[in-house]
């Protein structure tokens, strides 16, 4: 690979950012914070669009432009219908989506959206016939037009600023007229002759390796320009204008080692490159980028408010805390290449979803809260778990031969060394695969002394820096400095993430844990055993691609009923926070655990915690029946309740529930007399666990799991338990018995007079929006119009905002889902019941808890929401996981 080809492009690059910067720079400036977030905003629609909609012909074109002309002009010929059709389209279904619902549009006018529609097809096509060129080896040509959109940029707004004409409508025209002539100046290149006629390219080659390295590129080229839109949903414009003005800055890093990739990719499947050459120019790269982090850290708090202004003062905090992970992604970035191009795209690509994953986890959960610095860490946390996952592979491998070259050549068999075809349900581990998949020269890229002072230096000073400049960040660098900790604890012992979820589980419904282990928490911690695995060569076990599609589609279905449903704030933060919060359980525990020996040993810590918990649970609610001694009981039951700082009953009592179904079920496999009496002290503690919740949910859910247990057994268990709980009836306080029976019969109280006129008002949505519902999340903003009072209390006192669902999930499903969203959930249910249901049948003794603990879950959702609480959907869920499926489907397949 020539040195001058990498200048070049370098050069040409810089220049191109520079003029961009200048035009920034002046834009900006005139016009003001508002102008500039809309500008911005307007301008990564189209990127956005464009990245979602190249499909990885952007690599194959690259690929296979430079096998012969006739290849190249077929590839022209793709490029030009594929962009018409495919930008077309996706702009087309973004203006419809708008014209319906206004807030997809992201604010803009409907007439400015018209322009941004406009120019997808426009960036579409000027991305595949540049890196067509670029592959046919035209690196100069490419270089030198690749400069006009930004000339383009820099004219237009230099002139409009002259002419006192400056707004954000015309300085994206002028963007708009440099795509059209740099598009102009690519049609008239390409047809100059490079190569001699050969063989066409076979459409099944072309689209399997587009195919495969489509996802990595969508992700690392989306990620920082879907920040803009998600900023300005989270956070809202002005941090979209302070993340603007960091985010050109923070890209600079990405010169060297997007240069590099350029120049590096078709000399590898050309044979220029070897393993020995990439490792040195990996190397290279990384030593470049911290020295340039270091730099840019130092003068950022100089530079930023001398060329912006003052008022952009804030986007150093941000360019600070992005730099570490850019830092460490353009060490793996200089390394991808060589593996691309060589075919091996697999840990290339587990590395970018589970980056992309923590990434997407973090924006939403710091975001809102600080804003553009937020976004920053979450980007730099992203990008670090990507480097440290490639890293590890690259690290584990040994010395192989099979990662050499791919020949030039026209066909598949060209992009990656020949192998054993693995079906897809190989339990080959990723540490077997990735051990054959590297040269030992690249090993050495990031194991080296070298690589850790030079990636080290740049994130320690990024983060003292941040820390101490700005205390408010202390906790965004105390969270990301926690999550890289785990990260390398899970390393070293794989099977501790897991327990430390269960243990966490009922930890975040005590009084204790409640503010310690919040919902968001529980999601770091479930990414954190995914990357363990991955990291560990356990691999990812992959659940029945049946569930796995109804449940994405499920959960695409909320996001779409709440985003689109929604009367007021439609985008709102706490919107997406709670879906995530929700979702996260249904798509990453199914990947991280998987039935045997370590989730039964995470199921038995996640009973201890429960067992803990009810203990500590029962003193403190037995301390208050005690000093209210003089109140009548049910009052006294009240009290309790409500006190303050106080868990929710309702959800403490369902964990109680689901953890005594699975100690019932290991009680009689037990044989050791020490450890069959600590279960059995263990399901008694638990049971008082439920009395002691107050919780009349949980008092029907324990029974249900009783009967159901005792059914299963002989007469004479039967007879016993129901001797031995007649003789617990009496000895229970007055509160506990008041409150079973308000269940029984009386007068209901307020509370079930209020959850009654809740379920009425959720049967009267679901008639009014049967198929939809009124939106997911959206019931507090119809209930007002749908509630009737029927009850004997003060309707002026109900807080009707605050009321997000019916108190009953069955009906919470269909009031704001309607029969489609009830289709969906039922089915998973469904599927729940069947893989218990079956794993009970053959004799797993993991099969009858979970189907205790999914009819205990049942009932309490009778009376509340218990399902919806994310620690309470994760321990259901790791019940359901630990019970094996049915036996003609086999072992669990895992994807290593």
């Amino acid at each position: 690979m020539s040195p001058a080809a990498i200048a070049g492009t370098l050069a040409t690059r810089l220049l191109a950012t520079a003029m961009s910067f200048a035009a920034g720079v002046i834009a900006a400036r005139a016009l003001g914070v508002e102008g500039r977030a809309t500008f911005a905003v307007m301008i990564s629609v189209p990127s956005v669009l464009s990245i979602v909609m190249v499909l990885g012909m952007d690599n194959a074109n690259a690929r296979f432009a430079g096998i012969s002309h006739t290849a190249f002009r077929q590839v022209v010929r793709w490029s030009l219908v594929f962009s018409m059709i495919s930008g077309s389209a996706l702009a087309g279904l973004w203006l419809l989506l708008g014209h319906l619902w206004p807030a997809v549009l992201l604010g803009m006018p409907y007439r400015l959206a018209l322009l941004v529609a406009a120019m997808c097809p426009v960036s579409l096509l000027t991305t595949l016939l540049g890196m067509a060129e670029l592959g046919r080896g035209r690196v100069a040509t490419y270089n030198l037009i690749s400069t006009v959109p930004s000339v383009g940029y820099l004219v237009g707004v230099c002139g409009l600023l002259a002419a006192g004409a400056l707004t954000p409508t015309r300085c994206f025209l002028s963007v708009l007229a440099g795509q059209l002539v740099c598009v102009a100046m690519l049609l008239i290149v390409s047809s100059t002759r490079v190569h001699a006629d050969g063989e066409p390219v076979s459409g099944r080659t072309f689209g399997s390796f587009a195919a495969r390295s489509y996802l990595p590129n969508l992700i690392h080229y989306g990620l920082l320009r879907l920040d803009v839109p998600m900023i300005q949903t989270l956070a809202g414009s002005t941090a979209v204008a302070v993340y603007a003005v960091a985010l050109p800055l923070a890209e600079g890093l990405f010169l060297l080692s997007t240069t590099v990739a350029l120049v590096m990719f078709p000399a590898v499947t050309s044979g220029a490159v070897e393993a020995r050459a990439a490792a040195r120019i990996a190397r290279t790269v990384v030593a470049a980028a911290a020295t340039a982090a270091v730099m840019a850290a130092v003068t950022a708090p100089v530079l930023i408010p001398a060329v912006y202004g003052h008022q952009y003062s804030g986007a150093v905090p941000v360019i600070w805390a992005m730099l570490p992970g850019l830092v460490l992604f353009s060490a793996a970035r200089s390394v991808q290449p060589y593996l691309a191009a060589a075919g091996l795209l697999r840990p290339v690509i587990t590395a970018t979803v589970i980056g992309a994953m923590v990434n997407i986890a973090l924006l939403v959960t710091l975001t809102s809260d600080h804003g553009a610095v937020g976004a920053g860490a979450a980007d730099s946390a992203g990008y670090l778990v990507f480097a440290v996952l490639l890293g590890y592979g690259v690290r584990v491998a040994v010395r192989a031969g099979r990662c050499r070259p791919a020949e030039h050549a026209g066909d598949e068999a060209a992009v990656a060394p020949a192998r054993p075809r693995v079906g897809w349900l190989s339990v080959k581990t990723v540490g077997d695969r990735w051990r054959g998949a590297y040269a030992g020269q690249v090993r050495s890229v990031l194991t080296r002394r070298g690589f850790v002072v030079a990636a080290g230096l740049p994130a320690v000073a990024g983060a003292g820096g941040l820390a101490a400049a700005y205390p408010s960040a202390l906790s965004v660098v105390g969270a990301a400095a926690a999550l890289v900790g785990m990260v390398l604890v899970l390393a070293l012992i794989p099977e501790v993430g897991l327990c430390v979820l269960a243990a966490a589980i009922p930890l975040s419904q005590s009084d204790i844990g409640d503010s310690l282990i919040t919902p968001g928490v529980l999601i770091a911690l479930m990414l954190i055993c995914l990357v363990g695995r991955v990291i560990a060569g356990r691999g990812i076990a992959r659940p029945k691609p049946v569930g796995v599609l109804i449940a994405v589609g499920t959960i695409g279905y909320l996001v779409a009923t709440s985003v689109l449903f929604g009367e007021s704030d439609v985008l709102g933060a706490d919107k997406f926070q709670h879906l995530l919060l929700m979702c996260a359980p249904l798509l990453l525990l199914p990947l991280v655990a998987e039935p045997g020996r370590a989730l039964d040993r995470a199921l038995l810590v996640f009973c201890c915690g429960s067992v803990i918990v009810a203990l500590i649970s029962t003193v403190q609610t037995g301390s208050v029946f005690a000093a209210q001694s003089g109140l009548a009981p049910a009052d006294t039951a009240v009290v309790a309740i409500t006190q303050e700082d106080a868990a929710n009953h309702n959800a403490v009592g369902a964990l109680f529930v689901m953890a005594a179904a699975v100690l019932l079920r290991r009680y009689p496999s037990v044989r050791a007399p020490l450890l069959r009496l600590a279960i059995g002290a263990g399901v008694v503690v638990l049971a008082l666990g439920v009395a002691y919740s107050l919780s009349r949910a949980a008092y029907l859910a324990g029974i249900a799991v009783i009967v159901i247990y005792a059914a299963r057994r002989s007469l004479r268990g039967v007879l016993a338990l129901s001797v031995g709980a007649a003789c617990l009836v009496p000895l229970l306080p007055a509160a506990i018995a008041a409150r079973f029976d308000s269940i029984v019969g009386g007068a209901p109280d307020v509370n079930s007079a209020v959850r009654l006129d809740l379920w009425s008002s959720a049967l009267r949505m679901f008639e009014a929006h049967p198929a939809f519902g009124v939106g997911y999340l959206n019931f507090a903003n119809h209930l007002p119009a749908y509630y009737q009072a029927t009850g004997d209390y003060e309707v002026m006192l109900l807080q009707f905002p605050l009321l997000h669902f019916a108190h009953n999930t069955y009906l919470t499903v269909l009031s704001q889902t309607g029969l489609v969203g009830a289709a969906g959930i039922g089915t998973l249910v469904v599927l729940g019941v069947h893989r218990a249901w079956c794993a009970a049948r053959s004799g797993d003794p993991a099969g009858e808890p979970a189907l205790l603990a999914m009819v205990g879950a049942g009932v309490c959702s009778l009376f509340g929401e218990v399902l919806l609480v994310p620690p309470l959907l994760a321990g259901l869920m790791l019940i359901i996981l630990a019970a094996k499926p049915a036996p003609d489907s086999g072992p669990v397949p895992v994807a290593r």
